[in-house]
This record gives structure tokens, sequence and C-alpha cells, in this order.
């Protein structure tokens, strides 16, 4: 099973998309901004790394994927974010110039979230 990196403000979120990928046998190490995500990755580069594209804090979401694409070239990125902010198709296309493999709609599916990362993992 995979080792992934789970970056999002909200607390909640967090707590289900742990939850989720816990009970599916993953590991799964939590970050409430970029910044600790980056530590996080330093200390232990994830297999994933599955991210609000929105986050707030010390990092905003974009600088993060950017820092992450500088230092981990080839790091799978999963964004995740509501379509309501500006849009699924405007959405896609930021997290695809970002380098992300995939894009999820908040709130989170249980069932999508589990097949994309699954199908994420096995490539």
């Amino acid at each position: 099973m995979a080792h992934v990196l789970v970056v999002d403000e909200d607390p909640a979120t967090r707590l289900v998309v742990k939850t989720l990928l816990t009970d599916a046998g993953h590991t799964v190490v939590l970050a409430g901004e970029g910044g600790a995500g980056l530590r996080a990755m330093a200390e232990r580069v994830p297999d994933l790394v599955i991210t609000e594209l929105f986050i707030s804090g010390d990092m905003e979401g974009m600088e993060f994927l950017r820092r992450i694409r500088e230092r981990w070239p080839g790091e799978p990125i999963l964004v995740m974010s509501s379509k309501d902010r500006l849009g699924a198709a405007t959405l896609l296309r930021i997290a695809e110039l970002l380098g992300a493999v995939g894009f999820l709609d908040k709130p989170i599916r249980d069932r999508q979230l589990l097949e994309t990362v699954g199908s994420i993992v096995a490539a």
C-alpha cells in the first residue's frame, strides 16, 4: 500500500481523507498548510501527495505545488478543491499546468477518492 501526504487547512477534510485511506490500508500523514507539508516530505517522501489547491496559511497552494515540483519533480500530486470556486474545467486546467496527475471535486466522494488513489499508486 502507499504512503500518502494529505494537505488541507480544513481538519474535517483531512480526517475524512485519512480515515478512508487508512481503512484501505494506506499510511497517511496530515498537514494543515504547505510549510508543514514540505517538512513532512523532507522527512519521508510520500508515494502520493493529495492537496487542496487553495490552502492558505504560511504558503498558498500553488506555491506549495511549485516547491514540490522544484524539489521532487516526479512526485505524483492529486489536487482537490470545490469546482464552485472557479469551475471544473478551469480547476482541472490549473491542476494540469501545475503538474498534478488528477483532480478531485469537494466534497470528497469515498469511492472516487479510493479509485483515483488506487489508479495513481498502481501506475
